[in-house]
């Protein structure tokens, strides 16, 4: 094409810039389009996995407030002549006990808001007598989040406690575990990853559980007493006093280690000598330690890492 004499110099290397820009632009718009579609993908696998690893609803006629004009109680054989004979100890065998009067409940069974089901109080009624882990329960962080005794345990269950059979997606996460672990991590499932982390309390080979720790039935913290208190149960090795004490140590095992799990060595947090910089600076060290300190171990030196009765630098 001529050159238009009255166009600027620069007019035909601008056109060709904008043709090129007008090429590139369907280029530009796929992979606009690929990258959209890579969010929507990552975000449908991230929300398809919360859903498969939530924990699922409560049933639906978790209903625990009394039924306002339920009636007389009807007996057990009128129970039973709809649901059959209930699995169960005798001291539960009377079902109206827990879930109320059933008259209008044989009136409109469909309607299960005419029937309700057993409450933390009615269970409390009769457990709390002279079980002092009971006691504690009105203080405890599954009160406070609102879980129900039956959350856990079915009273129509011959299994040991009564406790309820867990989901067979954490039977196949942990095989070997106790009936207690499986069921404490159909809804702890953060817990129950780390239980399978290389370094880790043999609570997945079922030679350990959760309760081994903790009591379901009171505060965490209440139970374990001071942060060590629980650990020092088995680890007496590491237990004080020591003339020479590593504070973290004396304060909670839990700065360094990973209780549930870790991928450290050790049920440390990091490696060394990561887990020991969190508190010892670079700055710190580097005043007494070359380059090479960092490339090891420092329990190679500082073998006496819990106390010591000899060394305040925690050498034995």
């Amino acid at each position: 094409m001529p050159r238009n004499d009255n166009e600027p110099a620069g007019g035909e290397a601008s056109r060709r810039e904008s043709g090129a820009g007008e090429e590139q632009g369907p280029s530009v718009q796929r992979g606009r389009s690929i990258v959209f579609i890579g969010i929507v993908l990552s975000v449908a696998v991230v929300v398809a996995c919360a859903q498969i690893w939530s924990p699922g609803p409560r049933p639906r006629n978790e209903r625990t407030e009394p039924v306002f004009g339920a009636g007389s109680p009807l007996g057990v054989s009128q129970c039973e002549s709809c649901h059959g004979h209930q699995p169960a100890a005798a001291h539960h065998n009377d079902c109206e006990s827990c879930h109320g009067s059933g008259g209008l409940h044989v009136q409109n069974v469909e309607y299960t808001e005419n029937i309700r089901f057993p409450s933390t109080t009615d269970c409390l009624d009769c457990h709390a007598r002279g079980k002092a882990n009971h006691v504690d329960w009105i203080a405890s962080d599954h009160d406070s989040a609102d879980v129900l005794c039956s959350s856990c345990h079915d009273p129509h269950n011959a299994e040991p406690r009564h406790l309820r059979l867990p989901a067979e997606r954490t039977v196949l996460m942990l095989p070997h575990a106790t009936p207690s672990t499986q069921l404490c991590v159909d809804c702890h499932r953060d817990v129950g990853a780390r239980l399978n982390l290389p370094s880790h309390h043999p609570v997945r080979e079922g030679m350990l559980d959760c309760i081994s720790c903790h009591s379901p039935h009171g505060s965490i913290d209440r139970d374990l007493g001071s942060q060590n208190e629980g650990c020092e149960g088995c680890h007496e090795a590491q237990t004080g006093p020591w003339i020479y004490e590593h504070l973290p140590v004396t304060e909670d095992c839990g700065l360094c280690h990973s209780p549930h799990g870790a991928a450290a060595q050790n049920l440390l947090r990091a490696n060394q000598p990561g887990v020991c910089a969190t508190c010892h600076t670079i700055a710190e060290m580097g005043a007494t330690h070359d380059g090479e300190a960092y490339v090891t171990r420092c329990t190679d030196c500082h073998s006496a890492v819990h106390g010591s009765y000899d060394d305040p630098h925690l050498r034995r």
